[in-house]
């Protein structure tokens, strides 16, 4: 591992919790990584869950604010009593709600005591309450020295639709830092099997992975199969993850009758033998730049995806194909082709492995987010 060649300020993450998500998992990912290079780092979250307390290395400081009801003053004081504890820190928030926290210590400490990066990890808002509040997110936005984006589109997008960080404003900066993956870990043969093969007994598998909510589009997945099985394709779905939506993923299951052509995989901290039984990764949501897609571009997975967000950006360089959300169609036609054409089938694998090694690497994404921290 390379180490930062010259000390980097202290960085402070805040976070709404630390439940298993992806926006989580990345920040743990990343405040690891800096705590390895050298750097001081602390991880603040205001509520619970904790499920991922567990993964953070024993050198990063972790801090629960203790946030109570809508909106809490005494959470908020724990945040300034903690930056007073920092010399001259960078900041982190992580997605709106902590924003409006860091934009509040902001106010309260001065620009000078801190620097304030804000990172923005949704596209399109999943409830219209949040749209309704971007007049109040853009003035806390504004508070921030830099706005970080996961993808060009996504920052087209709020600069067209929500006015934030728009070129030659008087406000906040921004850039687009693409997330990472570690290509040697998803490049390595898993360290045991799954059997989801053995469970489907079906010619083709394919499969995603992701919490179970409502946004994330598994339904149409289901549906997806049902598509692709009733033209004759022996195809099986593997779905990793759980939440919220399980129940209504069981019962569409059972409403087309695809009983045992569907596996429910469950909650898993190591998704390499979940990738490795795949023939290909179908990503059906609507993302700004899935962290899921990119590990199964690193195990070699082709990935189809939807159309819009930054998946187009993601898969720009190799590897797989997309297609407009909620066109089940569609989506069976492009699968289809894929799973009967082997010939095209390894040739994206081999550009998705490609891709992920030359421009997702994730040392590349640390030494990006170092050089970002650290300018003053």
């Amino acid at each position: 591992m390379l180490r930062a060649l010259r000390p980097t300020p202290p960085v402070i993450f805040l976070l709404n919790s630390l439940g298993v998500g992806g926006s989580e998992a990345k920040t743990v990912r990343m405040a690891n990584a800096l705590s390895e290079r050298g750097t001081q780092v602390c991880i603040a979250y205001l509520n619970p869950p904790e499920q991922l307390k567990a993964d953070i290395a024993p050198e990063v400081q972790t801090v629960h604010l203790r946030r109570r009801g809508k909106f809490s003053i005494p959470a908020l004081r724990a945040l300034l009593r903690l930056l007073g504890t920092f010399n001259s820190p960078t900041l982190v928030t992580v997605n709106l709600y902590p924003a409006l926290y860091g934009a509040l210590a902001r106010t309260f400490m001065g620009a000078s005591r801190f620097r304030l990066l804000m990172a923005m990890n949704t596209t399109e808002f999943p409830r219209r309450s949040l749209e309704r509040r971007m007049p109040l997110y853009r003035r806390i936005l504004a508070r921030a020295d830099t706005i970080v984006f996961g993808a060009q589109a996504q920052r087209k997008l709020w600069r067209d639709r929500h006015g934030v960080a728009r070129e030659g404003s008087r406000g906040p900066d921004s850039i687009v830092l693409y997330n990472g993956v570690d290509t040697a870990l998803f490049g390595a043969r898993p360290p045991m099997p799954c059997d989801a093969r053995a469970q489907l007994q079906t010619r083709y598998v394919i499969g995603c992975v992701g919490r179970m909510r409502p946004e994330k589009a598994h339904v149409d997945l289901v549906r997806t199969t049902a598509a692709l099985r009733a033209r004759g394709i022996d195809v099986g779905l593997l779905l990793v993850g759980d939440g919220p939506e399980r129940g209504h993923i069981l019962e569409e299951i059972e409403r087309l009758r695809l009983g045992s052509a569907v596996v429910l995989g469950g909650e898993t901290r190591d998704v390499r033998p979940f990738l490795a039984a795949m023939d290909l990764f179908v990503l059906p949501s609507v993302e700004t730049f899935s962290n899921a897609a990119l590990e199964a571009l690193a195990s070699g997975v082709p990935v189809i995806c939807t159309r819009g967000g930054g998946m187009d950006e993601l898969i720009g360089f190799g590897g797989g194909l997309s297609c407009e959300a909620g066109d089940v169609e569609s989506f069976a036609t492009a699968i289809a082709r894929l799973l009967t054409d082997e010939v095209e089938r390894r040739r994206l694998a081999m550009a998705a492995r490609r891709a992920a090694v030359e421009h997702f690497d994730w040392d590349r994404t640390v030494d990006r987010f170092i050089a970002l921290t650290s300018a003053r």
